[in-house]
């Protein structure tokens, strides 16, 4: 039996390092190993979801809790309520492992899986260190929801759509992209990059409408597939730049990668295909039209690039994350960075990563930091040069 690890998605706060913890506080913190009955609160749900992935689903919170196959087989140890110790005797007996390895893993898991707040015995506090792994590894902004009724305006949609065969449906949709990019490149080579003029101000609100088209496209694809969108709204991307979102959490459950980067990808498809039509209008017309088409035009395509850039928190992030089959893959990163810089302990299901594997973790999270740090820098500017113009006028 190997070593049991525990993951959380990006929308939980990540188990904290169970070993570290009772060594940095004082003994009596260990008495629950040896008093406290352990089972799994009623309201959390096994599965398998993320390319056949052991979940565990908290009905009360939503959140989600990733296991590895080894995990589960300790879970079925916790089914008539048992100790942590007694839960350690037990994975010991049926094992050849080393004894103290097998005690060191399982209490860990199990303080992790406390930690994740889905046993019935209630999570432990945390010191400044785990709370700064725990926020490195839950990598969530805050968020405004505006609305948790996606789904009544798009089953209809969604209803008609899978009476089609689904072939059919991906291709018309992929084609209605190319064309969108076609045109872009044709507009791109007869007029240039166009640029902001006069008219952006109408650009602007065009562009506001086509971003609750951009989420809608993501939320219609969820509910093709049949993942529940639990909410729509705004939030705040690296804490500085407001942009729209849909929450498409429950994504997890879907096995399969392909559907779940038609997801992610859903909405900067849509984008292109928008794209196209604005192409259209700025090659078939001419003046003020022309203008705001060209405004338009250059908005989008600095839309698109922010969204398609895997080093933030964005589309292209989750596309790229699906298919590499990956779970909170920039969580991770700046777990590792975390780790490298104030030495917290990581989390179980961290440690047994190769040295390969913790070079990539470090490498894309060292990228997504310094790209991170500079996007904060540009859009604290852009806004420090909005508040001077306001004032000058």
């Amino acid at each position: 039996m190997r070593l049991p690890a525990a993951a959380t998605t990006r929308t939980k706060a990540a188990p904290g390092d169970a070993g570290a913890r009772h060594s940095a506080q004082a003994p009596e913190d260990t008495a629950w190993l040896d008093t406290a009955p352990l089972a799994l609160k009623d309201s959390i749900e096994q599965m398998d979801g993320i390319d056949g992935r052991p979940l565990l689903f908290d009905t009360e919170t939503g959140q989600y809790v990733a296991l590895s196959r080894a995990g589960t087989a300790i879970l079925t140890l916790l089914d008539d309520a048992p100790t942590a110790r007694e839960v350690v005797r037990r994975v010991t007996a049926s094992s050849s492992a080393d004894p103290d390895r097998i005690e060191t893993s399982v209490v860990r898991f199990l303080g992790e899986l406390r930690q994740a707040g889905v046993l019935t015995l209630a999570p432990q506090g945390q010191n400044r260190r785990q709370r700064l792994m725990k926020h490195s590894l839950r990598q969530r902004m805050p968020r405004f929801a505006l609305t948790r009724s996606v789904h009544v305006l798009l089953e209809p949609v969604a209803r008609l759509l899978r009476r089609l065969p689904v072939a059919a449906v991906v291709t018309c949709w992929l084609l209605l992209v190319a064309a969108g990019a076609g045109a872009v490149c044709v507009a791109l080579a007869e007029r240039g990059v166009p640029h902001l003029s006069s008219w952006a101000w109408l650009a602007m609100l065009l562009l506001a409408a086509q971003i609750a088209v951009h989420e809608l496209g993501h939320a219609l694809v969820c509910q093709y597939l049949r993942v529940p969108v639990r909410e729509a709204g705004i939030t705040l991307m690296l804490y500085v730049m407001p942009v729209a979102y849909v929450d498409r959490t429950d994504a997890y459950r879907v096995r399969s990668r392909a559907p779940r980067v038609l997801i992610a990808l859903a909405g900067p498809l849509s984008d292109a295909i928008w794209a196209g039509a604005t192409a259209v209008v700025l090659l078939s017309t001419h003046g003020a039209v022309a203008d705001v088409a060209g405004a338009l035009l250059y908005s989008q395509l600095f839309l698109m690039m922010i969204n398609l850039n895997p080093l933030l928190p964005s589309d292209g992030y989750q596309a790229l994350e699906s298919a590499m089959g990956s779970v909170n893959l920039r969580g991770r990163s700046f777990a590792y960075l975390t780790h490298l810089v104030t030495r917290v302990p990581l989390p179980s299901h961290l440690l047994a990563a190769s040295r390969a594997k913790r070079a990539g973790y470090l490498t894309f999270g060292g990228l997504c930091l310094a790209y991170g740090v500079f996007m904060v820098g540009a859009v604290l500017l852009s806004w420090w040069h909005i508040i001077e113009a306001v004032r000058g006028a």
